[in-house]
């Protein structure tokens, strides 16, 4: 769910809208004190915010600590893209409605999927709770060669949900399948008390050490006969990610070292559990995003 554009066409419009708008909002926020003399009180001085204090009027960006600074794209412009990113306009879609580059457009997309996967707290991905019925389940995300053959270059992804009206979920990368990995990430994310359904794949043999778990073998059937198990909301869920991830991104984000950055899938992933969370108002999520993340890098 989205405001309609109509709405928004007036931030749209220009500079001076889309910076009003933010200020508005609380995303461009004066700072608690003067780095000069101390004092506590701002005033906006066009895109910058002035010490009211008489013998100092030092200024700094209205920027600083956002998104937005040192952007070489204009305020509104960004907010536009951000907003037919969010209704889900492709990058061509994009690059025709800006006339920016596809370079621009890309990076743009990236930065927006950054900046709501930061915005995301752990609690966000700790889902479950007494008596509340969770799915597990593993896919892999590859790009097959001329569609065909063997899966290359692709990523293992653990993903649970809860059969709740919210369907909160935590979705991550992992290394191997494992039963040490899958049950500690499972132990992690999962509150205690909740019921836990999964395959018959034998690295979850042990959960019913920590939950109550139901498992379905689907050798034989979707739904267990005796338990009324199934798994359906999770396959449901990974049908609708990878409609969303192209086959091009479906990449590791596993570095040589070990470490895990957000490019390659988990970006994305980010970006779906975010998606998920602010389904009542993309527009509004963005916004807080705009809000609570605060860091220095340079858009293009």
């Amino acid at each position: 769910m989205i405001p309609p554009l109509s709405t928004l066409q007036h931030v749209f419009e220009n500079e001076e809208n889309s910076i009003k708008y933010l200020v508005e909002n609380n995303v461009f926020k004066p700072p608690s004190v003067c780095e000069k003399c101390n004092y506590d009180n701002f005033s906006q001085h066009r895109k910058n915010w002035r010490c009211c204090r008489k013998n100092c009027r030092k200024e700094v960006s209205i920027t600083q600590k956002t998104f937005f600074k040192n952007t070489k794209l204009k305020i509104n412009e960004i907010l536009r893209l951000s907003y037919y990113w969010l209704v889900g306009v492709k990058t061509l879609g994009l690059i025709n409605i800006s006339s920016h580059s596809s370079q621009t457009i890309t990076n743009y997309c990236h930065y927006f999927r950054q900046i709501v996967g930061d915005s995301l707290d752990f609690e966000d991905i700790i889902i479950g709770g007494e008596n509340v019925i969770v799915e597990i389940d593993e896919s892999k995300f590859g790009k097959r060669k001329y569609n065909r053959g063997h899966d290359v270059n692709g990523a293992w992804v653990l993903g649970g949900v809860e059969r709740t009206p919210e369907r909160k979920l935590f979705l991550l990368e992992v290394p191997d399948r494992t039963a040490e990995t899958l049950i500690n990430i499972i132990k992690t994310h999962v509150k205690p008390h909740s019921i836990i359904i999964t395959g018959c794949f034998k690295s979850y043999s042990t959960l019913h050490n920590f939950f109550r778990h139901l498992t379905v073998n689907h050798s034989i059937e979707y739904v267990d006969s005796t338990t009324g198990a199934h798994t359906n909301t999770i396959e449901g869920t990974w049908g609708a990610i990878k409609y969303r991830i192209s086959p091009r991104n479906r990449t590791s984000s596993v570095q040589d070292d070990g470490s895990v950055s957000m490019d390659g899938i988990n970006e994305f992933l980010a970006e779906f559990q975010w998606r998920r969370k602010n389904a009542h108002n993309l527009w509004s999520g963005f916004i807080n995003a705009l809000q609570i993340v605060m860091y220095d890098f340079i858009l293009e």
